[in-house]
């Protein structure tokens, strides 16, 4: 696209482009402005007049976006990742609250059919323990 093209875009979408750089936090705000002021030093040196007028145009769309954001006190727009961490986060709070569920059905539906006994290898294990504690009762009373 030429310069004279772009001129003309950003002077057609001045209001747009305003309103677009408004929701941008104000620290890449401030960067624009800076990589402007940095770009116009060197079109100055190079006397690129089209990139000079392109330039200025760009650097009052920013400061107009910060005075327009500062005024109205528009919050900034979430980056794409800051929505995606937050989709991520509601997704696992969502499966840890189904996986909670099923687990109290699951749990309320096995007692409800198997009533608490206890096990085999238990009461086996007490038999063991209290034929055990009778033999050493028998070795003390030997000796």
């Amino acid at each position: 696209m030429s310069l004279a093209i772009r001129i003309r875009d950003c002077i057609d979408n001045h209001e747009r482009y305003v309103a677009m750089m408004a929701t941008l936090p104000d620290r890449e705000l401030a960067k624009k402005l800076e990589l402007v002021y940095i770009q116009s030093e060197i079109a100055e040196k190079t006397k690129n007049t089209g990139s000079l007028e392109l330039l200025e145009v760009w650097h009052n769309q920013i400061i107009e976006a910060r005075i327009y954001k500062a005024e109205n006190e528009i919050p900034d727009a979430p980056n794409e990742i800051e929505l995606a961490i937050a989709d991520i986060e509601t997704f696992v709070a969502k499966s840890e609250e189904r996986q909670e569920i099923i687990n109290e059905f699951s749990n309320t539906a096995y007692l409800s059919e198997n009533p608490i006994k206890p096990s085999r290898s238990k009461v086996q294990q007490q038999d063991i323990d209290s034929q055990l504690s009778l033999f050493g009762e028998v070795k003390q009373n030997e000796k």
